[in-house]
């Protein structure tokens, strides 16, 4: 039988999952920086490159039959969704400005895309599973980099927290514990790069705060 990949990451967290609790600034996730640029052109290209992409057709590398997949795809099932409903548009190549960004994170073994979420798309509530990358999860951080100014209709949650960013801000969550889903009720797509990868003293030092903004 099929098991519940919500119910199966659930318990993986230590998260308190009380909907009704209010965090203080930090807990559900942190602002790490921000940077600065001109990319509007740059992005405009990776957007119209970007491909439409399933919970199943997203780069995990399941196999046809995998069971985290048969889970991912029972849950939607069970909510009376259609499994095969896009989530996101991806593209994965990084280069000029934004390649920049990436290096900067200083993480290695990195793993990273483009989420392009067009009007209509959405990303269930979900745990992350990045475990692939350390024995210790704690070894792996992850990152998300917004690329254009919050938008009305832009919905990103992180546990009890939604966000509302500009462009250029570096957000880092707890991704082992820290459930989170993001929408696009709005008119126009929403563009950010998540990125994952081994932590170093660079990323570390990242992670200070009071540093200026990062130009780029």
């Amino acid at each position: 039988m099929t098991s519940s990949n919500w119910l199966t990451q659930k318990e993986k967290s230590n998260y308190h999952f009380d909907w009704n609790r209010q965090e203080p600034a930090g807990f559900d996730y942190a602002w790490i920086g921000r940077f600065e640029g001109d990319w509007e052109d740059e992005l405009r290209a990776v957007v119209e490159s970007s491909e439409a992409k399933t919970w199943r057709s997203r780069g995990k590398n399941y196999h046809d039959h995998d069971p985290k997949a048969d889970a991912e795809e029972y849950d939607l099932m069970q909510a009376g969704m259609d499994k095969d409903q896009h989530i996101y548009h991806k593209y994965f190549e990084f280069e000029g400005t934004f390649k920049k960004m990436v290096d900067a994170l200083g993480l290695e073994n990195p793993k990273g895309a483009f989420h392009i979420q067009f009007p209509g798309e959405m990303l269930n509530l979900h745990v992350d599973k990045q475990y692939e990358y350390n024995e210790d999860p704690a070894d792996t951080a992850r990152f998300f980099i917004f690329l254009e100014d919050w938008k009305p209709g832009n919905f990103f949650q992180m546990g009890t927290s939604f966000i509302q960013w500009r462009k250029g801000d570096i957000v880092w969550f707890d991704w082992k514990n820290i459930p989170h889903a993001t929408a696009n009720a709005g008119w126009e797509p929403r563009s950010l790069i998540t990125y994952t990868g081994t932590i170093t003293d660079k990323t570390r030092q990242l992670m200070m705060p009071n540093h200026e903004p990062i130009k780029v």
